[in-house]
């Protein structure tokens, strides 16, 4: 966190070309310039007059100490502030034009120094008569939509040259706090007026389709908003025409019929003020007063909802294509992350009108229809898949199947992860019992970063082949476990009977098996800080090298190809030492095993 400029209040405007300069304001029509690059901050207001202590009509403007401060979506150079009338900057702030007449009711027994009668407190923030609220058409330049605390609604289609005013008839007198341009059609905006200070907790939001010449009104306190719930913000989804979402005094709703009806929106936001909210790359953002700020994971199910689906049985939701990301501080393997809820990954939502009784199964396939992963309502653990009444929520993590340890091993640095996929189109398949759905995703290459997806093939493909290796190794010690076992009985039962040579032929195995055990993993483990006592064996170099080259985008380093080389090399030679043993390995009976135990699949 760092402090950007302005004061305890106003809006902040960040440079939408250079993110190092940064407008912020404050009471008084105050704004500073912050120059991150150098750290010089300069005041850049539009009329900077000292506004404490007066009486709002001796003042040349009328700021509100949370004046609208916005760079244009057309013209980056363009700037915006408000006081009574709307200004703007083509230069950062070094001179300003007022574009608009005062836009206000201007009433003059509003005007006075208030406070009073002992005393008066003049911050600027009791100044009344002015625009409170700005807004800039997204796909029209020059539409400009002006909303005042005294309730007027105002529009120019000419960049400030003309002004009409547009306020909805029968719109009572209050604070006009938000106006949402919709970026569907031109002409249709949204305007949220609240009357909490004059005791009235209304919600008021209207819709107009004709830029402001008619107006819907879409609270009535019927439809789903409760009568004494006013509202703060309407935001207009930017894909799906119609969505809506509102953020009132006491949480979140939803409309997906242009505001016709509304339902809540409020899982586990908690009850409380919600400021403001913004999509941003399929995510809503959610501010509120008291609560910080809250995010809710993609927004595409909502966009993708009909009637139809909602009263499916069951209903598989298109994921959104994801950037393959790297998280910072994210890359210390699985024992630093949550299975539930990994920090990077699809997003995958489903419905189920009633939970399934059997099992429910989610296979990622790759571009050639190949499984990648599979999960399970039926596994055990966190990595369990959810498959609950209603919409159910999972995170594949953007990983294929790591390496799977044998209980008691101890690998310093945790597991070897999984390669992460590269960058192409991928499936997601569920399904329970009879019914199963498919929707097709892509994982999209990270724009940021110089690795292409060539590289990270490269760099997939190397850290397989590494959890290939050390999946044989696991394998080998296994079997050598296995035998061991077998074999301890079996040298008990020679000995008994008297058959020495083949109890010691049986024991000189035994001891050839623990050496070559011994060269895949250290026996003397036997805790997270034995790996700094003893010698770390080929299972614990191979996963360190293999979650170094899975680490970060990139392609791998001949370093990281020269170790692997090394080791696999070290790997042959203890596989084919254990694959010869095998092969004259004795059986209860004091004779050699079958060839079928030589085979390479022996290991098995």
């Amino acid at each position: 966190w760092y402090e950007v400029g302005g004061g305890e209040s106003g809006y902040v405007a960040v440079d939408p070309v250079n993110p190092n300069i940064v407008f912020a304001g404050s009471y008084g029509g105050e704004i500073t310039r912050l120059d991150r690059a150098n750290g010089q901050t300069r005041n850049v207001s539009t009329y900077p007059v000292l506004a404490l202590g007066q009486a709002p009509s001796t003042l040349k403007f009328r700021f509100q100490w949370n004046a609208p401060i916005l760079f244009s979506i057309h013209d980056p150079e363009v700037l915006y502030h408000t006081s009574n009338h709307v200004h703007r900057s083509r230069d950062g702030g070094w001179t300003w034009e007022v574009v608009s007449p005062d836009l206000t009711r201007n009433d003059p027994a509003r005007q006075v120094a208030p406070g009073g009668p002992i005393d008066h407190d003049i911050t600027t923030v009791e100044t009344y008569g002015t625009v409170f609220a700005l807004a800039e058409a997204p796909g029209v330049p020059g539409e400009l939509w002006a909303g005042s605390d005294d309730g007027l609604v105002h529009l120019s289609r000419d960049g400030g040259g003309h002004w009409e005013n547009v306020t909805p008839a029968g719109m009572p007198e209050g604070t006009v706090n938000v106006i949402e341009v919709s970026p569907h059609r031109p002409g249709r905006a949204f305007v949220v007026l609240y009357r909490y200070r004059r005791d009235d907790f209304r919600p008021f939001v209207y819709r107009t389709d004709d830029y402001g010449k008619s107006w819907t009104f879409l609270t009535d306190g019927g439809n789903g908003i409760p009568a004494d719930r006013f509202v703060r913000v309407v935001r207009e989804d930017p894909v799906r025409r119609g969505l809506l979402y509102a953020g009132t005094e006491l949480g979140m709703y939803v409309s997906f019929d242009d505001g016709t009806r509304w339902q809540p929106l409020q899982l586990n936001l908690p009850p409380t003020p919600i400021t403001d909210l913004k999509i941003h790359r399929d995510d809503l953002v959610v501010s509120t007063q008291g609560r910080s700020l809250w995010i809710l994971d993609d927004v595409t199910p909502l966009r993708q909802l009909t009637p139809k689906m909602a009263e499916a049985p069951a209903h598989l939701f298109r994921p959104r294509d994801t950037y393959r990301m790297e998280i910072p501080g994210g890359s210390r393997g699985p024992g630093s992350r949550d299975p539930e809820n990994p920090p990077e990954g699809v997003l995958i939502f489903y419905t189920f009108a009633k939970a399934p009784q059997g099992e429910v199964r989610l296979d990622i396939l790759d571009a050639q229809d190949r499984v990648v992963r599979t999960y399970s309502s039926a596994a055990s653990g966190r990595g369990r898949l959810p498959a609950k009444t209603g919409m159910n929520r999972f995170v594949w993590d953007l990983r294929y199947p790591g390496g799977e340890v044998p209980e008691g091993v101890i690998l310093r640095g945790g597991p070897p992860r999984g390669a992460k996929a590269v960058p192409g189109r991928y499936t997601v398949r569920l399904s329970a019992g009879s019914w199963a759905e498919s929707q097709p995703f892509r994982v999209l290459l990270d724009p940021r970063v110089e690795a292409t997806v060539a590289d990270l093939e490269a760099q997939h493909e190397l850290q397989t082949r590494i959890n290939e290796r050390i999946a044989e190794t696991y394998q080998a010690v296994r079997r050598i476990r296995s035998l061991k076992a077998e074999l301890g009985p079996q040298i008990e039962r020679l000995e008994r009977t008297g058959q020495t040579a083949a109890a010691q032929a049986s024991a000189e195995t035994v001891e050839r098996l623990t050496a070559i055990e011994g060269e895949l993993l250290n026996l003397r483990f036997r805790s997270e800080k034995d790996p700094l006592n003893f010698e770390p064996k080929l299972d614990n170099l191979l996963a360190y090298v293999s979650n170094v080259v899975g680490s970060g985008d990139g392609r791998p380093t001949e370093a990281m190809v020269e170790a692997f080389r090394e080791l696999d090399r070290r790997l042959q030679v203890q596989l084919d030492l254990l694959k010869a043993l095998l092969s004259g390995v004795v059986t209860e009976d004091g004779g050699p095993r079958g060839p079928a135990e030589a085979r390479p699949g022996a290991l098995n």
